[in-house]
Order: structure tokens, then C-alpha cells, then sequence
């Protein structure tokens, strides 16, 4: 497959899922994440943990507590604060297990993958599903020919900056409003 014919099929898949996400459970992130007060933490394994660092790196700049499980500046999850889990499958272990810590312990789950009623998507308050293929390619799943869940990861990495510019709408920033909770040791 030559180079042009590779980036069509990523661009043309990204174009027929993308626009399938659910306004409402959209909304309803947003909302998550923009409570007062509340911390936010993710989780995800492999690419899609690369794909939700992603998110706390922008989402830093946009005023929210957020970090990602397992980083070594990490703070304790404390009642009402959410821990927000990508998986596609909603099957995988270690994020399953700290979605049930999270909830012992009295924190929001928010479930962003393809797999409604997984067992990552039963322990969540909330979810936001994003069509694409599992590492188990399911008979409903959509038809990516990229290899096992890269579309999902994809997916995922783009809805980052989704939210980024709906959080930035909502509170009426522009990208100087951004740039100035910036880095700028670089």
C-alpha cells in the first residue's frame, strides 16, 4: 500500500466514525470535567494511555486538576472525583481493577471506549462510545483494516482536543488564554 493510499484510509475511517460520537454523552464529558473542584484522573493501558496523556498535558493548560493514574505526581482520588477509563474492550485487567478502586472509594467512573455493558462500562456513572474495532474484532464492530484497535486510539487522541476546544467555548478562553498557562521553560 503506497503512502497516499494509507493516509486516505486513516483520514476516510476517522471521517466515518468521528462524527458518529454521541453529542449528548459529549456533553456530558465536558460537564464531568469541568465540575469545581473535582480531580480528575485517567487510565488506560498501552496506546491508550498515550492517547489520554495526551489529554492531561491540553487539559492542564484549560484550569483541570488532571493527571493520569500512575504518574509519580499523582494524588489520591477522593469522593466525586473521576477517574476516566479508555479502553475498547472495556475488558482490559488493570483498568477494570482501578475502576473498582475508584468506585470503593467513592470516585465518579466515566467509560470511553467501543463496548457498551463491558464490565469497564457496568462499573461507569457515565460513558462515551467511539465506534471502531476491539483487539477482539467483534461481528458489530466497525470494519477498520488498520491493525486491532489503532482506529479506537486514534479516535480517542483526537476527542482530546474535541473537549479542549469545547472546554475553551465554554469558558469563553482564546488560545492566549491557553498559551499562558503554558510551559515556557522550552
Amino acid at each position: 500500500m503506497a503512502g497516499r493510499d494509507s493516509t486516505a484510509l486513516v483520514l476516510k475511517e476517522l471521517g466515518e466514525t468521528l462524527p458518529s460520537i454521541d453529542d449528548a454523552q459529549l456533553d456530558c464529558l465536558v460537564d464531568e470535567l469541568m465540575v469545581p473542584g473535582r480531580r480528575v484522573l485517567v487510565m488506560g493501558v498501552g496506546r491508550m494511555l498515550i492517547s489520554l496523556k495526551a489529554w492531561v498535558k491540553r487539559l492542564k493548560h484549560l484550569g483541570i486538576d488532571i493527571n493520569y493514574v500512575g504518574d509519580e505526581t499523582e494524588m489520591p482520588v477522593r469522593e466525586r472525583d473521576l477517574v476516566l477509563i479508555g479502553s475498547s474492550s472495556g475488558e482490559s485487567k488493570l483498568p477494570a481493577e482501578i475502576g473498582r478502586i475508584a468506585r470503593e472509594k467513592g470516585a465518579d467512573v466515566f467509560y470511553i471506549g467501543c463496548t457498551p455493558g463491558s464490565t469497564i462500562d457496568s462499573l461507569a456513572s457515565n460513558c462515551l462510545l467511539l465506534r471502531g474495532r476491539t483487539k477482539f474484532a467483534g461481528p458489530r464492530e466497525y470494519a477498520s483494516k488498520q491493525p486491532m484497535s489503532t482506529l479506537v486510539e486514534q479516535e480517542l487522541f483526537l476527542l482530546g482536543d474535541i473537549v479542549a476546544l469545547e472546554i475553551m467555548g465554554r469558558k469563553g478562553w482564546t488560545e492566549k488564554d491557553v498559551k499562558d498557562r503554558h510551559a515556557n521553560l522550552e
